[in-house]
């Protein structure tokens, strides 16, 4: 492992190749970096995925320059010269790792000709793949007989995630990425999206609309949207549930738990008060049933 001590960086670490029998992992790591942060151009084997958990940061790769918010995820492909863009980095916090993904496997071979057939420098908002990050380094520093086994569990989920935000960039209509909201409202909203399984707390949904406040994040999301936060979020949620009764097997007390409603009895209260008749009604009785 190499630590960082280096001036522009206030704490991180490195670790190249860091499993022996794993290859195709050619490092990982992260960084918290102050204010005036630089990274001079270099290059890796494989893709490197420099996730941003925290601040605002620009990178720069084959000419281009991609300003990155926090939760993007950048793509830096192989052997290609990249590094912070024109003007020093405001302090932010990331995370990034190295895969040769021709190496790993079917999935992981179809990713890198994905992202090098689209070129797809920048993911937006991808929350999701933070957790499998700090659980990849966790599991790397962790010398147990399984280590080479959950690593690699690890970096399939993280393929798999990645896969899947590719994916769903690609289905989305064009149409349905013009939203008529600010960008922090968007990030609030695309954060419901990916959490219809529970209620998400107000502090989370500011502080992923990198907002200074609560209230004020309230106030701004209502202005723009013309209900709630947590009303909006809730009208996804039961139109994720609509959906989900619409498929035989699914029972109405399961859809409500999964969709994160305390009971069948509360989720069909407020599912007749949205859509005018019950969850059973709507599952049995598609003739009567609204239009999604």
């Amino acid at each position: 492992m190499k630590v960082y001590r280096d001036p522009q960086i206030i704490s991180g670490f490195l670790y190249e190749r860091p499993v022996d029998e794993l290859a195709a992992l050619t490092h990982c790591g992260e960084a918290l970096c102050c204010r005036g942060h630089h990274r001079s151009l270099h290059s890796h084997e494989g893709f490197e995925f420099l996730y941003l958990s925290r601040g605002v940061a620009t990178w720069r790769a084959g000419g281009e320059v991609s300003t990155q918010e926090m939760s993007d995820l950048y793509v830096a492909f192989p052997g290609e010269k990249h590094g912070t863009g024109p003007k020093p980095n405001p302090e932010n916090h990331h995370l990034w790792v190295g895969l040769k993904l021709d190496a790993l496997g079917p999935a992981a071979r179809q990713l890198a000709t994905e992202l090098r057939a689209r070129r797809v420098r920048l993911l937006t908002s991808c929350p999701e793949v933070e957790p499998v990050l700090r659980g990849l380094v966790a599991q790397v520093v962790a010398h147990h007989p399984r280590r080479l086994e959950a690593v690699s569990a690890y970096i399939q989920l993280f393929v798999t995630l990645v896969s899947q935000r590719l994916a769903i960039g690609r289905e989305r209509p064009p149409a349905a990425t013009a939203l008529p909201y600010s960008f922090p409202v968007q990030r609030a909203i695309a954060f419901m999206e990916q959490n219809l399984d529970r209620r998400v707390p107000l502090r989370d949904l500011a502080a992923m609309a990198m907002a200074r406040s609560v209230p004020h994040f309230c106030a701004q999301f209502r202005r723009e949207v013309g209900v709630s936060p947590a009303a909006h979020h809730l009208q996804l949620r039961l139109a994720a549930a609509r959906l989900t009764l619409r498929q035989p097997a699914a029972a109405i007390t399961e859809t409500a738990l999964r969709h994160g409603f305390s009971s069948s009895q509360h989720f069909s209260t407020l599912f007749r008060r949205s859509y005018g008749l019950t969850p059973r009604a709507w599952r049995h009785g598609s003739k009567v049933a609204p239009a999604p």
